[in-house]
């Protein structure tokens, strides 16, 4: 399953709520320009410390801005969304392996 949130609160209550379930997290649409790479990072650190053995996949959502995605890998963040060429979703592929990361294209979700 996958959501969007956009807040600690909204992700804690889709983790409390699906407990037993498999849930990726995603950023809003475009959040890295939004609200900032550093403000995802803080969030997987907030969700690690809340729920500690829990695997958490969280994925930011870069829009079209490869720059946005190569700093998160920079920073340590594994997943990341990005809508763009495909030199630039090779390039920036390239970083992800790098970084043992995961670039994926940016879906439809709700």
């Amino acid at each position: 399953m996958i959501r969007r949130v956009a807040t600690l609160a909204e992700a804690t209550i889709v983790l409390e709520t699906h407990p037993a379930d498999p849930v990726e997290l995603w950023s809003p649409e475009n959040a890295a320009e939004v609200q900032g790479v550093l403000w995802f990072v803080m969030l997987q650190r907030a969700l690690g410390s809340a729920f500690p053995g829990r695997e958490l996949p969280l994925v930011l959502d870069c829009g079209n801005r490869g720059d946005l995605a190569i700093e998160a890998f920079r920073h340590g963040l594994k997943d990341v969304a990005l809508t763009a060429s495909e030199s630039v979703m090779a390039k920036v592929a390239g970083v992800a392996a790098h970084c043992g990361g995961r670039l994926v294209r940016n879906p439809d979700i709700p």
